[in-house]
C-alpha cells in the first residue's frame, strides 16, 4: 500500500471512484471540482495505491475560515471514498491518518470535514464535531407581511453580483465559521455547482440592501444564505415577505436552515408567519487541530484585544491546553501581553502551567464561540476540570459566545 498525491493521468480513475461511492451520474460535476477550481493542484488529491491500482482517495480544499473575527487557513477534506471491492481493509483510515501529516507539510493548522456517515469513524481518528445550530419553522396558511418600500426581484448576475459580493464581505462573511470568499471563489465552477448565487435581492432607489438564497423542494423550503445591510433592516423585512409569499403560493409546509436562531431572519420569519419555531442542529462538521500552537497563535491578536477592552488587570497565569496529542501553553505574564508556547514554558518563566483538559467538542465550541466559557462551565465541571477563579476570569473574557454560521453553499 502506498499513499501519495495523485498523478495527472490518474484523475479519471479518481472520478470513477467518486461516481461509485457518491453519485453514478456525477462525472461532469467531479471533473469540474478539479478543472473549475483555480486553487486546485495535484497535491490536494491524495490516493491509496495497492499493486498499482487506486483503491481510495480524498480531496483537500484550500480555503480560509473565520474563527471569531480572525481569518485562518483551513484544509477542507471532502470526497473521502474507497472502492466498494476494497472496503474493510483499513485503506480509508490509513488515508485519513496520512492526510493529517500531509496537511502539516502543506502548512495548514486546521482541518475541517463534513461527514455523511456516522461521526464515530472520524472520531476514532482524532476528528471531533462542532455542533451547529439550525431551525425549523412550521408554516401556517397565512402570513402577516410588513409594508416596506424595498423591491425584491430575482437575482441578476450582471446587475447584482458586485454588490452581493460586497454585502457578503460586510455581513454574511463576518460570522464565526463562515468561509472567506474571494471574487474568484464566487466565479469558480465548484461554487456555482453548490448554488452560491442568491435567489432574490432587495433594492431601493437602485441600491442593493440584501439578498436571500433559498430553494424549495416539495413542501419544504431551505434557506441557504442571507445577507443584508444592517443599516437598512427593512431590506431584510422585504426579503422575508417575498420568501413567505413564495412559500404560500407553492404550498410549502416548513422552512428550514442551518442558521442559528440568533440571526434576525429567524425571528422575523416566525413573527410574520405566526408559525411554530423549533430549534435544531447537527454535528456533521468535524475538526482536527493539525498544529495546535500555531492555530492558537493566529488567534492571539483578537484575544489580546478582548483583554485590553476588558479594562481590568489579570493575575499572571499559564495554562496547558491539549488536543490531538499536542500541547500548547497559553501564558499571561505580568505585563498582560498574552503569549502561546509550544509544549513548555521558557526557563525564565517561574512555575509550572496549570493543566486544562478541555474535552475536544467543548474546545471547538469555545474556539468558534458556539458557546461561551460561562455557558460550558457546568459541563466542564462534570469532566473534573481543574478550575479556579483565576482561570474562569481569564477564560470568560477570551471565550464569549458568538453567532456561528457555516453557509450551506460553502460545503464541499
Amino acid at each position: 500500500m502506498k499513499i501519495r498525491s495523485v498523478r495527472p493521468d490518474e484523475i479519471e480513475r479518481v472520478i470513477d471512484l467518486q461516481c461509485l461511492a457518491f453519485q453514478s451520474d456525477g462525472r461532469d460535476r467531479y471533473r469540474q471540482y478539479i478543472e473549475g477550481d483555480s486553487s486546485y493542484h495535484y497535491q490536494l488529491t491524495r490516493v491509496v495505491s495497492v499493486e498499482g491500482q487506486i483503491v481510495a482517495t480524498l480531496r483537500i480544499w484550500d480555503r480560509r475560515i473565520q474563527i471569531g473575527a480572525t481569518t485562518v487557513p483551513m484544509a477542507g477534506i471532502g470526497g473521502v471514498c474507497t472502492d466498494p471491492e476494497h472496503r474493510g481493509s483499513g485503506y480509508g483510515s490509513a488515508l485519513m491518518r496520512d492526510t493529517v501529516r500531509h496537511l502539516s507539510t502543506l502548512g495548514y493548522d486546521l482541518g475541517i470535514l463534513f461527514t455523511i456517515i456516522p461521526c464515530c469513524f472520524y472520531q476514532r481518528l482524532g476528528w471531533h464535531p462542532l455542533p451547529l445550530s439550525g431551525f425549523k419553522l412550521e408554516v401556517t396558511d397565512t402570513c402577516h407581511p410588513t409594508s416596506t418600500d424595498w423591491q425584491v426581484a430575482p437575482f441578476s448576475e450582471a446587475a447584482d453580483l458586485n454588490q452581493v459580493v460586497d454585502l457578503h464581505d460586510r455581513d454574511g462573511g463576518q460570522y464565526s465559521g463562515a468561509t472567506v470568499r474571494t471574487r474568484s471563489y464566487w466565479e469558480m465552477k465548484p461554487s456555482r455547482i453548490r448554488g452560491i448565487l442568491p435567489t432574490v435581492v432587495a433594492r431601493l432607489d437602485g441600491q442593493l440592501g440584501g439578498y436571500l438564497n433559498y430553494e424549495i423542494d416539495g413542501t419544504e423550503a431551505k434557506i441557504l444564505e442571507v445577507g443584508y445591510d444592517h443599516q437598512q433592516p427593512m431590506a431584510l423585512v422585504a426579503l422575508v415577505n417575498r420568501l413567505l409569499t413564495d412559500c404560500l403560493q407553492k404550498s410549502v409546509q416548513r422552512i428550514t436552515g442551518d442558521i442559528s436562531h440568533q440571526h434576525p431572519i429567524v425571528g422575523l420569519m416566525q413573527k410574520q408567519s405566526k408559525g411554530d419555531l423549533l430549534l435544531t442542529g447537527n454535528s456533521d462538521m468535524m475538526l482536527f487541530a493539525v498544529n495546535l500552537p500555531s492555530l492558537l497563535r493566529r488567534l492571539l491578536p483578537e484575544w489580546q484585544l478582548r483583554l485590553d477592552r476588558a479594562q481590568r488587570s489579570f493575575p499572571p497565569l499559564s495554562l496547558r491546553l491539549e488536543q490531538n496529542n499536542q500541547q500548547a501553553i497559553l501564558h499571561l505574564p505580568p505585563d498582560g501581553r498574552l503569549k502561546v508556547f509550544n509544549q513548555s514554558l521558557p526557563s525564565s518563566v517561574p512555575g509550572d502551567p496549570l493543566g486544562l483538559k478541555i474535552p475536544e467538542m467543548v474546545f471547538w465550541s469555545l474556539l468558534f464561540g458556539e458557546s461561551s466559557w460561562e455557558q460550558l462551565l457546568p459541563a466542564l465541571t462534570i469532566h473534573n476540570l481543574e478550575n479556579t477563579d483565576r482561570v474562569s476570569d481569564l477564560m470568560s473574557v477570551l471565550f464569549p459566545s458568538r453567532t456561528v454560521i457555516f453557509w450551506s453553499p460553502d460545503h464541499y
